[in-house]
């Protein structure tokens, strides 16, 4: 987390003040949560490394913890090695998101008109891509179940009524929410988009699902709540700016 906090003083700050200026910062690290967070990656990967039965060497793991009600990050880890100052995945490893993508499909939805009681048809489709290639979805347990509550096709992530849906939406719209959500960079509004095709950190998946957290009120995540000068004198509050979107 400490390589986020840098990050965001750099936006204010120069490097030379930083070092040379006696600044004292207030974060928003929780040091409990930190704690458990590192924890849970530990516990997690050596689960995962028994599962294969031996130690895998590229396995790797970032978390990101926020409060729900104010966007401050209050526990971050950046890879399995907490101490060293690499590459931190959460911030810069950006992966397809996959299933985490689904909401926005929803949302815009819902923006449409559509009910959560509304109809949805989980069944095969072929979808014809530019350059005449045909895309074919499945489902996760290759089944198809026919005629489903929206809400039930949400809340069990099927594929092929989330393909269904935004394609009836429109991927453009579903590319609107993720943005509006807090998604930072250019989306392709493409049919795979409601599968998760676009690549994200996740810190930049956390922001989104903060807005969601929050009611739709969309808040920058944030890891510096003040900072003083040297004779305990306030330079900078970074007050909480609220956006509904």
């Amino acid at each position: 987390i400490l390589d986020l906090i840098k990050r965001q003083l750099k936006q204010d700050y120069q490097d030379e003040d930083l070092r040379s200026e006696g600044l004292r910062v207030f974060t928003t690290l929780d040091p409990w949560a930190q704690e458990q967070l590192e924890k849970a990656v530990e516990q997690q990967t050596a689960q995962l490394e028994k599962s294969f039965g031996k130690r895998v060497d590229n396995l790797e793991a970032a978390g990101v913890i926020t409060a729900s009600n104010t966007g401050e990050v209050v526990a971050m880890v950046g890879g399995r090695s907490f101490r060293y100052e690499g590459f931190n995945r959460a911030l810069d490893a950006q992966r397809p998101i996959g299933s985490l993508a689904k909401p926005p499909v929803y949302l815009a939805a819902l923006e449409k008109g559509y009910t959560l009681a509304t109809i949805l048809q989980d069944e095969p489709i072929q979808h014809k891509l530019s350059g005449g290639k045909i895309w074919s979805p499945e489902n996760y347990d290759r089944q198809a179940h026919g005629e489903v509550p929206l809400v039930n096709a949400l809340a069990n992530s099927y594929n092929l009524a989330t393909v269904r849906l935004a394609l009836e939406v429109g991927p453009a719209n579903v590319a609107d929410v993720m943005k509006r959500l807090g998604a930072p960079r250019p989306i392709d509004p493409v049919p795979a988009l409601a599968l998760g095709s676009v690549d994200l950190s996740p810190f930049e998946v956390a922001q989104m699902y903060q807005t969601i957290a929050s009611e739709g009120f969309n808040t920058h995540l944030r890891s510096v709540r003040s900072v003083l000068n040297a004779d305990g004198e306030p330079l900078q509050r970074y007050d909480l700016e609220v956006q509904q979107r």
